[in-house]
This record gives structure tokens, sequence and C-alpha cells, in this order.
């Protein structure tokens, strides 16, 4: 049976209207997409930006720690350089963001800031009260973070770098696998640029000196930690030109 004429014209039109708003739909994802990576670029943008802050951020605190305690300048510094080498080394697949990692270790003393200069910079051994008053630091430095509300990856640098592996650290006394990753990191790159660096009641040591000195407190660092900077002890600690 033929169609009418009249019904073959209605749906040559309703196939042209069907086409039109396809491409009108067509249009308006196309113009979705658009305005979706615009929006992901501004806050790629957005990122950067509070990124490039807080870096600048760490380093005005770095610099003020340095400024009040002048015997560790650079050791911020050294220490996070280290402590990225370990962990893009060693655990390459553990942390997904190396920049997170450098910047955690160069606030690891953020919380000096909040330490007398006499107790910092006193030539002499310290007393039993001056000691807990520059342990405190790790506890002050993490309440400085904390309202920020950063990367954990920060807090758990600042708070545990001085915990111990059997357990005789601080502030918590965590033992073992309890301690953050990051720290165990930082114990081992912060105690070795202790040792290396000048103080007020000592010269720097040389590495196999510092080395041989860890040796004896290796209560203090994470087993595998250790061994793998003692073995690559030379490649890690070669200063970036």
């Amino acid at each position: 049976m033929d169609i009418p004429e009249k019904s073959q014209k209605q749906i040559i039109s309703d196939q042209k209207q069907t086409i039109s708003d396809q491409k009108q739909t067509i249009s308006d994802q196309k113009q979705i997409i658009s305005d979706q990576k615009q929006t992901i670029c501004d806050i790629k943008d957005e990122i950067m930006t509070f990124r490039e802050v807080l870096k600048r951020t760490s380093i005005l605190l770095v610099n003020a720690i340095e400024l009040r305690d002048p015997y560790t300048k650079g050791h911020s510094d050294h220490v996070s350089e280290l402590t990225e080498k370990i962990a893009r080394l060693a655990f390459s697949e553990t942390f997904p963001n190396f920049e997170i990692v450098k910047m955690a270790a160069l606030l690891h003393d953020v919380g000096k800031i909040g330490i007398s200069e006499t107790v910092l910079n006193k030539p002499t051994l310290l007393t039993d009260a001056e000691f807990i008053m520059v342990k405190f630091h790790t506890n002050l430095g993490e309440r400085l973070v904390k309202p920020l509300m950063l990367d954990n990856l920060l807090r758990e640098a600042i708070l545990h770098h001085h915990e111990n592996f059997d357990g005789s650290g601080y502030p918590d006394g965590l033992r073992g696998q309890e301690i953050p990753l990051i720290a165990r990191i930082i114990r081992v790159a912060d105690y070795f640029d202790a040792l290396t660096s000048s103080r007020p009641y000592r010269a720097a040591m040389s590495k196999d000196k510092a080395i041989e000195v860890m040796k004896k407190n290796q209560h203090c660092f994470d087993p595998e930690i250790f061994k793998f900077f003692t073995s690559n002890i030379y490649r890690l600690t070669r200063r970036s030109t």
C-alpha cells in the first residue's frame, strides 16, 4: 500500500527535525565539554597557585628557623633532598607525590620556631628541662600546620620524625611499622645530616664517622631503610649542583 503523500512529507519533516535536534544536542554536549575543560584548567591553575604559595610559605618558615638557629642553616634543605632521594629510589611505588615528600621533610623542624633561641644555640649540653623543651618541637610543629588542613604526610613527618624503631623515641613512643614511613625515612636523613653538620658543641663529622656512630645507634632506625642508606651512602649524599 502506498503511503499518502502528506504522510511522507510529515515523515521527512520529522526526520529533519530529529537530525536538527541531534545536531543541537551534539552542539550542547560540545559546549558542556568545553566548559568542563575550562573548569579543569581553572582548577589546575588554582592548585598550582596553592602549591606555589605553600612552597614559598615553607621556605619562609625554614628561613625563619635558620635565622634563629644559624647552626642549622641548610639542615632542612639537606634533609629534604636526602629524604626525597631515598623515597624515590627505595619507595617509588609507595609515594604518589614526591613534591609532598620533599616539602614534608623540609618542614620537619618547623616547630623550632617556638623554642627559645638561648636553648637552640646553647654551646653546652642541655639540661633535662631544656631537652624536654626541645623535644616539644615535634608537637608544636604539628599544631602549627594542622589548621592548614594540608596533606596528612606533612603532619606525620613533623610529629613523628624523632620516633625510634625500638619505641624509645618521642613524642608517642611508636615502634616499628607504627611509625609512618615518611617519618622513618626522615629519621635516618635527619640523624645523618645532624652528625655531618657543625654544632655549637662539636665539629661536623665525616660521612664514614657519621655512619659509624649511626651503626652504634641502629635501634633508632628502620633496619631496611638504614641498610639501603648505608649501601648507597655516597650516591645518596652527593650534593645536587
